[in-house]
């Protein structure tokens, strides 16, 4: 019988077993080594980032002084208009400058890069020469600012009750549309869902997207935003939601007066849709004889390309800020946040550049208001959402519809004869 003690000696003593047992120590400490090395070289032997000769304060400053066109391509806005934002953050207060380490035009410049640009903080970082943190911490509170100027300036102006003075003098919206102070209608923004609500985010194309609901008025401004909606939500319930919470302050127009919607909306008394089962989109109406063969189709023509400000003014919004069509990975809350600053920073030059060229391209042959004043009080109780869309409301909107469509057809009808 064999020895079970010189057994376990012959296994203790095994030279493979000695091998072995050294090369795990050797990789072991060989990985050590290493971590060290590279904890060294990571904290102790840092090698600076931000090696530009050109400073994010000396960039901001050249672009100013530079070309003009240079700084539309950069900071889409023209550099009076830059400064003047700049200068209104720091009146009201909105935005502070960290003295010594970033100014407001710098911060005000990172935000316009990245939502003009659809850049991310790394490029920003390195274009303005500041780290990560620093880079982030600005962008947040430059974006807050603009949102809080936005809360400002979009809004209703104080006197707006009908049509403005210019398009009085248009026959083709007058007095048919005497009363309408604007147009409602809802655009899908990129969106970034978050974990687990990509399905509710999915809208009918499969993007991800949020549904936001505007309101404009005939001077291609926004004077309500409501963001934040899934995709998939449809426009009639984003309404609801906007119309149903008092904390939204929704600008109900004066008595009398309202909305052009689609027909994705409900009738109401201050909301005005055109006719259902009858020719309605513009584009509809173009070429040889397919112009309006009934009154209900002249009346949605009309209605259509009254209502068409507001598909410019989502035009102008999503080309000069492309973030908006490929949102980054931000939380819902700094996404709505982004909606509204680029509503503000849109509402803000063209109160104070009517001469934009984007504005020129898109708004085409029509001619705003040019007196309409670009600050008004906000309008918020005049309405409310029982009131408006009851039944008694929707078939008095209903029948004035119909009064508009007939007095419309009379009059088209008697200047072709």
């Amino acid at each position: 019988m064999a020895d079970p003690e010189s057994d376990c000696e012959s296994v203790m003593t095994d030279p493979d077993s000695d091998e072995y047992d050294s090369e795990v120590e050797l990789e072991i400490a060989t990985s050590y080594v290493q971590l060290c090395i590279e904890y060294v070289q990571k904290y102790y032997m840092k090698r600076p980032m931000c090696t530009s000769i050109l400073s994010g304060r000396s960039y901001v400053i050249e672009v100013l002084e530079g070309n003009p066109q240079v700084c539309y391509d950069i900071f889409r806005m023209d550099k009076t208009i830059f400064r003047h934002l700049c200068n209104e953050l720091k009146r009201l207060h909105l935005l502070e400058e960290d003295t010594g380490i970033v100014s407001v035009e710098e911060s005000v410049g990172t935000v316009l890069f990245i939502v003009g640009h659809n850049a991310d903080y790394r490029l920003t970082a390195n274009r303005f020469q500041h780290s990560l943190e620093t880079i982030q911490r600005r962008f947040r509170r430059a974006l807050r600012a603009i949102h809080m100027l936005g809360c400002l300036i979009i809004r209703p102006d104080a006197d707006a009750a009908e049509l403005p003075h210019l398009l009085r003098g248009n026959e083709k919206y007058y007095p048919w549309f005497e009363k309408c102070v604007g147009a409602i209608d809802g655009t899908h923004i990129s969106a970034s869902a978050p974990s687990g609500r990509t399905t509710a985010f999915r809208d009918r194309r499969s993007d991800i997207t949020q549904n936001v609901m505007c309101a404009c008025n005939f001077d291609m401004r926004f004077t309500y935003v409501h963001s934040g909606w899934e995709g998939s939500a449809n426009d009639s319930r984003v309404m609801q939601d906007a119309l149903g919470h008092a904390e939204y302050e929704f600008p109900w127009p004066p008595r009398g007066s309202y909305y052009l919607v689609d027909s994705g909306y409900a009738i109401g008394s201050a909301f005005l849709p055109p006719h259902k089962s009858a020719r309605y989109h513009a584009q509809e109406f173009r070429g040889v004889n397919r112009q309006p063969t009934t009154p209900q189709e002249l009346f949605n023509y009309r209605h259509s390309s009254l209502r068409m400000v507001i598909e410019r003014c989502f035009g102008v919004l999503k080309a000069r800020f492309p973030i908006l069509t490929e949102m980054h990975s931000f939380s819902i809350s700094r996404q709505r946040l982004l909606v509204t600053a680029c509503c503000a920073l849109h509402n803000f030059i063209r109160m104070y550049n009517r001469a934009d060229e984007m504005f020129h391209v898109w708004e085409g042959s029509f001619v705003p208001n040019s007196d309409a004043n670009p600050v008004g009080a906000a309008r918020v109780g005049s309405g409310g959402t029982e009131e408006a869309f009851n039944a008694r409301a929707q078939r008095a909107m209903s029948e004035y519809r119909d009064e508009i469509t007939a007095a419309m057809w009379a009059d088209y009808i008697g200047n072709r004869a």
